[in-house]
């Protein structure tokens, strides 16, 4: 009978595990655990470095936060999702002397997915996918102060 228990509880954890391996098994995009003390956002320019001329620097923490958020849960997906030429190069800056991590955002339309890539091949060609809920709110921030 003990092993039998045994081999019950055994099975039931692995098909748990697996189960929240599916859910959570998703390829998101990575950012330093430190605080972020400011994103700027850019105009994109071009391919081969970041448009330093600053359209919109946010540094309040609720405004950070949306962007913290929709990069942290921004899905993987294929390479197909990347449309044209982004519309902003987006750089998080750190409160502490870390590296600031340089992204491409191309914004979707109100109630449309938008989409993130890391600026440099170094740190990979993927795309990842910001869901309909945090386009709503980059777009208010961005196009209600930086345009």
């Amino acid at each position: 009978m003990k092993p039998l228990l045994t081999i019950t509880i055994l099975c039931s954890t692995t098909v748990l595990m697996a189960g929240c391996e599916k859910e959570s098994g998703w390829a998101t995009m990575q950012l330093l655990d430190e605080q972020i003390a400011e994103i700027r956002i850019s105009a994109f320019e071009n391919w081969d470095e970041m448009n330093g001329d600053t359209l919109l620097s946010l540094k309040e923490a609720k405004d950070v936060s949306v962007f913290e958020e929709a990069i942290r849960t921004a899905r993987k997906q294929p390479d197909d999702a990347k449309r044209t030429d982004p519309d902003f190069d987006v750089m998080v800056v750190y409160a502490k002397q870390s590296p600031v991590h340089a992204i491409r955002l191309w914004l979707g339309e109100e109630g449309q997915e938008s989409v993130f890539s890391y600026a440099f091949k170094d740190w990979g060609e993927d795309v990842y996918v910001v869901s309909s809920k945090y386009t709503d709110r980059m777009r208010e921030l961005i196009l209600s102060e930086g345009h």
